[in-house]
C-alpha cells in the first residue's frame, strides 16, 4: 500500500515538472532568430515570397510555433496586393515525428485570414501555382497516424476569414466573410476541402445573405485544368432582397427565402455542373397576399475552362402542368458567343397572373386567368456579332377573372412574335418603335387582337415589349364602366369617380419593368351621353359630352357639359391625378360654370346627411372598402349666373372653391346682389346636420328698396355699403333666420324710412347719411354707435330690429325732442320722449 501511494506521488511530481517546463521553458528559447529561415522555407513550398514579423514557441495545450504578421506575397503578374494576410498563424507539431528526428506540422491554423482570389484576363487564377506545386510534392495523407518516409500533409484550417475577389487588377466588392476553411490530404492522390461562409459586399451594409457551404475532393494533377474535382455546394437561409444588395449594391425590393445546391464533377476543362435553386414565398417587398409563390429550377451543363464555355445547358422550371425549358451553349464569361433557346410548353396563364400579383402593385388579390401559352424563343450570337432573336408563341382560351371584372374578360387566342426589323414593331397607329443598329435586346410584338369592353363591337388592342419596357395600345368603342373595371384589374390608376355609358377610346399604356414604375396611360377618350358619379355629390350627373386626355398620370377633361336630373347644368373643364400617394396629392382641379343654382339644390347634392345610399353604390363607382372617397379633395374656380338663397338672388357669382369631404371653402366670393356688389369668404360645412355656414365680407351700394322687398314690405330707400361677419345654421329660410349671428359696420346714404315720420305733415324720415356698427344675435339686429343725419340734425340711434318684423329703436338729437320707434315693420309707432304733444304721422 505505501509503495502504491509513493508511485502515484511520483507521477504527480513528473506531471508538475512537465507543466512547469511547458510554462517556463518557451521564453528561454529564442526561436525568433529562425524567423527568416522559416519564412523562406514556407515560401519555397508555396512558390511565393513569405514574410513573418515574429515567431514564438508554445507548448500548451500542445507544442507548436506561433507566427505573427504572416503575409504571402502575390505574383506580380496578378497584382501588388498580397495573396494572403494573417495576423496569427499557429503551426502545431506532430510529437511522434520528433522521435524520428524530423519536424512535421500536424495542423496549420490561421486566425482571421484575408485571402485574395484573382482571375487574370487570360483566365488563369492566382491559386493555380500553389495547387500545382502541392500536387507535385510528395506527401503522406494527413490522417496517417505514424510517420512515413515522406512528411505528412498538415491539416490546414482557417477560421473567421475573409475571401476577396479580383478580376485582373480590379478588386470587386463581393466577398465571403466569416469563412471557415479546411484543406487536408485525404489519400496519396486526393485532397479534401471544406468551406463555410457568408456572402457579403464591402461597399454597402448587408445582412441575411445566407450561408454558403462547400465540401468535396480534388486529385493530384500536373495542371489545375486537368485536376479532377468532385465538389458539392449548398446555399441556404438567404433573403432575396439582401442577395440582390450583394449583387447590385442595393436592395432591389424583392423578397423570398433562397436556397440552392450545386454539384461539380470532372476536371476544369470538362466539368459537369448540376444546379438546383429554389425561392420560397417570392414577392415584391410591399406586397403581402397571404399566399406563397414558390419558384424552382433544375439545371445541368458542362463547363470548360479552356474557353470559359458552358455547353449542353438544360434548365427546367416546372410550372405545373406545364414546363419551362432553357437549352443551349454559352462561351465566355462575358457571353461573347451563345446559342440559347427558351421553350414554354402549356404554361398555365393563371400561374403567370399569380406571378404578376406578387410583382406588381395594385392588382386585385383575386385576379387569375384561364388558358395556357406555348412559346419558343431563340437567341444566337457569334463572336463579334450582334445577337439575333427569333421565335414567338401563342395563347389558348385566355380569359382574365376577378370580382372587379364581372363578367370575365375573354381575350381568346393571342399571337406574339419576336421582332427582327423595325417595320415589324410598327403599330396600327403608325408609331414604330425605333430600333437602333446596336439595339440587340429582345423585342416582342403581340399581334392585334379583339378586346371586349362592353360596346356592341369589341375594341382593338396590340402590344409591344422588350427587356426594359412595354406598351399596350387600345382603340375603338367601349362602355366606361367596363373600361374602368378592366383598368382596375390591370392595376392602372383610375379616377375616383363612377362612369357608365359609351366612349370612343384611343390611348396606350406604357411603362418599365424595373424600379416598380407604375404604368403610364396616355391618349384620349371621347364621351357622350354618359352618367358620372362624383365623390361628395350625392346624385349622378348626366354627362352630355366631354373630351378626356391622359397625360403625365393626369386626366385632363375639357369641353365638359353635364346636367343633373332636375335640369341643373354645368360646363367647364377639370383635371385630376390617376394616382394619389397622400391625401394632399389627391386633388381634383376644376373650372366650372352653372347658369343657375340654388342653395337648397346644392345642399341636396353635397350634404352627406341627406344621403340615401353610399357613394360606392352609384353606377360604376369604386368598390366598397376603398378609402379613396375620404382622400379626394377638390380645388378650383366656379361661376354661377344666378344663385338663389331662398328669395335672395345673387347674379354673376364667382369664387375660388375648395372641397374637402363635405366641407366647402369659398374664397374671393363675389356677386351682384340686391342692386349692389358683394365680395368675401365663406365656409360651408355639409357634414353636420343641419349644415353650418360662416362668412365675412363687404357689400357696396346695396339697394335698400330691394332688401325690404325680400320682406314684402316697402320700408326704406337708399344705398348701403359696409362689412360684416356672420354665422348661420340650417337648411331653410326660417332656420337660417333664427340662427344668424354676427356683427359689422355700415354706411347708408341718401335714404329714407318711408313708414317713419317725425313731422306733423307725416313726411317720411329722409336722411343724408346713416352709419354705425351692428350686432346680430338671436334674430335681432342691434344698432351700436349709430348716427343719423336728417335735415341738418344729427341723431344718435340705438335699439334693434328683429327678423320677426318688429322694431324698437330711439332717435336722440343733440338738442330737441327724442323719438322712440316701435311696433311691427308694417305699421311702426313713433312717440316723442320729451314733448307728449309731438305727433307722428304714420302712413
Amino acid at each position: 500500500m505505501p509503495s502504491r501511494v509513493s508511485q502515484r506521488a511520483s507521477w504527480i511530481l513528473v506531471a508538475l515538472i512537465l507543466i512547469l517546463l511547458c510554462v517556463f521553458l518557451p521564453p528561454l528559447f529564442n526561436v525568433n532568430r529562425y524567423r527568416n529561415q522559416a519564412a523562406n522555407a514556407i515560401g519555397r513550398a508555396l512558390g511565393h515570397s513569405v514574410t513573418v514579423s515574429n515567431i514564438e514557441l508554445k507548448l500548451l495545450p500542445r507544442p507548436g510555433l506561433v507566427l505573427s504578421g504572416f503575409v504571402v506575397a502575390e505574383d506580380p503578374a496578378f497584382g501588388p496586393e498580397p495573396m494572403l494576410r494573417c495576423e496569427t498563424v499557429t503551426a502545431y507539431l506532430r510529437l511522434n515525428s520528433l522521435w524520428r528526428g524530423r519536424l512535421e506540422i500536424g495542423t496549420l491554423s490561421l486566425e482571421n485570414p484575408s485571402i485574395n482570389l484573382v482571375r487574370r484576363a487570360d483566365g488563369r487564377w492566382n491559386l493555380e501555382q500553389i495547387v500545382e506545386r502541392a500536387s507535385q510534392t510528395q506527401s503522406a495523407p494527413t490522417t496517417r497516424t505514424r510517420p512515413e518516409h515522406v512528411p505528412r500533409f498538415p491539416y490546414v484550417e482557417a477560421t473567421a476569414g475573409r475571401i476577396n475577389f479580383k478580376l485582373d487588377r480590379v478588386k470587386k466588392p463581393f466577398a465571403v466573410s466569416d469563412a471557415d476553411l479546411a484543406v487536408w490530404l485525404e489519400s496519396d492522390r486526393e485532397w479534401g476541402i471544406r468551406l463555410e461562409g457568408r456572402p457579403t459586399r464591402s461597399d454597402v451594409p448587408v445582412g441575411d445573405t445566407g450561408i454558403l457551404r462547400m465540401e468535396g475532393r480534388f486529385e493530384r494533377a500536373h495542371a489545375l485544368r486537368e485536376t479532377p474535382f468532385n465538389l458539392k455546394v449548398n446555399f441556404a437561409k438567404g433573403q432575396l432582397g439582401q442577395i440582390t444588395a450583394v449583387i447590385y449594391g442595393r436592395d432591389r425590393g424583392w423578397r423570398g427565402a433562397v436556397s440552392a445546391t450545386a454539384a461539380f464533377a470532372g476536371t476544369p476543362s470538362a466539368l459537369a455542373v448540376t444546379l438546383d435553386t429554389r425561392v420560397d414565398d417570392f414577392r415584391r417587398f410591399d406586397i403581402a397576399l397571404g399566399e406563397a409563390l414558390n419558384l424552382n429550377m433544375h439545371c445541368t451543363g458542362t463547363y470548360s475552362s479552356i474557353d470559359d464555355s458552358l455547353r449542353g445547358i438544360q434548365c427546367q422550371a416546372p410550372v405545373r402542368p406545364g414546363l419551362l425549358t432553357l437549352r443551349g451553349d454559352v462561351t465566355g464569361w462575358d457571353g461573347r458567343a451563345f446559342d440559347l433557346g427558351l421553350k414554354a410548353e402549356q404554361i398555365p396563364l393563371g400561374r403567370l397572373v399569380a406571378l404578376a400579383r406578387h410583382t406588381k402593385k395594385d392588382l386585385p388579390e383575386d385576379l387569375t386567368a384561364t388558358g395556357a401559352t406555348d412559346a419558343l424563343i431563340t437567341v444566337r450570337r457569334d463572336t463579334g456579332m450582334r445577337p439575333e432573336w427569333s421565335g414567338g408563341g401563342q395563347t389558348t382560351r385566355f380569359a382574365l377573372q376577378s370580382s372587379v371584372l364581372k363578367p370575365d374578360l375573354e381575350l381568346g387566342p393571342l399571337e406574339y412574335t419576336v421582332a427582327e426589323r423595325q417595320d415589324q414593331t410598327r403599330s396600327r397607329h403608325k408609331k414604330p418603335v425605333t430600333l437602333q443598329p446596336e439595339d440587340s435586346s429582345l423585342h416582342v410584338v403581340v399581334q392585334p387582337f379583339a378586346i371586349p369592353l362592353g360596346a356592341p363591337s369589341p375594341a382593338t388592342a396590340d402590344a409591344y415589349f422588350d427587356l426594359n419596357r412595354y406598351r399596350i395600345e387600345l382603340s375603338g368603342d367601349s362602355d366606361l364602366k367596363r373600361l374602368l373595371s378592366v383598368a382596375r384589374a390591370m392595376g392602372i390608376g383610375t379616377p375616383p369617380i363612377g362612369l357608365t355609358g359609351p366612349a370612343r377610346i384611343d390611348f396606350n399604356i406604357a411603362g418599365g419593368w424595373t424600379g416598380f414604375a407604375r404604368p403610364v396611360p396616355s391618349g384620349s377618350l371621347q364621351i357622350h351621353n354618359s352618367t358620372v358619379a362624383l365623390p361628395g355629390v350625392l346624385e349622378p350627373l348626366q354627362l352630355i359630352a366631354a373630351n378626356v386626355v391622359l397625360v403625365n398620370q393626369t386626366a385632363m377633361i375639357s369641353s365638359l357639359e353635364a346636367r343633373t336630373n332636375d335640369g341643373v347644368s354645368v360646363t367647364g373643364n377639370a383635371n385630376f391625378p390617376l394616382y394619389c400617394s397622400t391625401p394632399t396629392e389627391c386633388v381634383i382641379h376644376f373650372d366650372l360654370h352653372a347658369p343657375e343654382l340654388s342653395l337648397v339644390r346644392l345642399n341636396r347634392l353635397v350634404n352627406p346627411a341627406l344621403q340615401t345610399r353610399p357613394w360606392y353604390a352609384l353606377p360604376g363607382f369604386v368598390q366598397p372598402g376603398s378609402d379613396v372617397l375620404t382622400r379626394v379633395q377638390g380645388s378650383g374656380h366656379i361661376s354661377i349666373g344666378r344663385f338663389s338663397l331662398g328669395n335672395l338672388i345673387a347674379l354673376n357669382m364667382n369664387s375660388n372653391l375648395e372641397l374637402n369631404s363635405g366641407t366647402l371653402r369659398l374664397r374671393e366670393l363675389s356677386a351682384d346682389i340686391l342692386g349692389g356688389h358683394h365680395s368675401g369668404n365663406w365656409d360651408l360645412d355639409f357634414t353636420s346636420q343641419p349644415p353650418k355656414y360662416f362668412g365675412s365680407g363687404s357689400v357696396n351700394r346695396v339697394n335698400m328698396t330691394q332688401v325690404f322687398s325680400l320682406l314684402h314690405t316697402p320700408f326704406a330707400t337708399g344705398q348701403v355699403s359696409g362689412d360684416y361677419t356672420m354665422g348661420l345654421t340650417g337648411t331653410d329660410a326660417p332656420m337660417l333666420r333664427d340662427s344668424a349671428t354676427g356683427s359689422g359696420a355700415f354706411k347708408w346714404t341718401a335714404g329714407s324710412l318711408i313708414r317713419v315720420s317725425l313731422t306733423e305733415q307725416g313726411a317720411p324720415l329722409t336722411f343724408s347719411s346713416f352709419n354705425g356698427t351692428f350686432a346680430l344675435q338671436k334674430g335681432n339686429i342691434r344698432c351700436q354707435n349709430c348716427t343719423l343725419t336728417a335735415n341738418g340734425t344729427t341723431y344718435n340711434v340705438s335699439g334693434s330690429g328683429g327678423f320677426n318684423r318688429s322694431l324698437s329703436f330711439r332717435l336722440e338729437p343733440s338738442s330737441g325732442p327724442s323719438y322712440v320707434v316701435s311696433g311691427p315693420l308694417e305699421a311702426p309707432v313713433v312717440e316723442p320722449v320729451t314733448t307728449p304733444s309731438t305727433q307722428a304721422g304714420l302712413h
